[in-house]
C-alpha cells in the first residue's frame, strides 16, 4: 500500500511540476512586459526591466526552494513511517 501511495504522490508532484512550468513559461513574458511598463512610470525603462528580471529570478528561486522542501518532507515521512513500523514490530515481539 505504501508503494502505491509513494508512486501516486510522485506522479501528482511531477504532473503539478510540469503544469507549473508550462504556466510559468506562458505567463513570464506577459508579467515581464507589463511589469516593466508599469514600473517605467516611476523609473527609466532599463532600470524597470532590471527590477522585473530580478523579481522573476527571485520568484523562480522561491518556487524551486519550495519543491526542495516538499521533496525533503516527503522523504522524511517515508523514513519516519518505515521506522515506526519496524519499531512497532520490535516492541510487539519483545512483549
Amino acid at each position: 500500500m505504501q508503494i502505491i501511495s509513494t508512486k501516486l504522490s510522485s506522479l501528482v508532484a511531477s504532473k503539478l511540476s510540469a503544469g507549473t512550468m508550462a504556466l510559468g513559461r506562458f505567463l513570464a513574458p506577459h508579467v515581464q512586459k507589463q511589469g516593466t511598463r508599469l514600473l517605467s512610470n516611476y523609473m527609466d525603462e532599463r532600470e524597470a526591466h532590471n527590477k522585473v528580471n530580478s523579481m522573476l529570478e527571485f520568484t523562480a528561486g522561491a518556487v524551486e526552494a519550495l519543491g526542495t522542501v516538499y521533496s525533503g518532507l516527503e522523504e522524511a515521512s517515508k523514513i519516519l513511517s518505515r521506522s515506526i513500523a519496524n519499531n512497532t514490530v520490535i516492541v510487539v515481539k519483545h512483549k
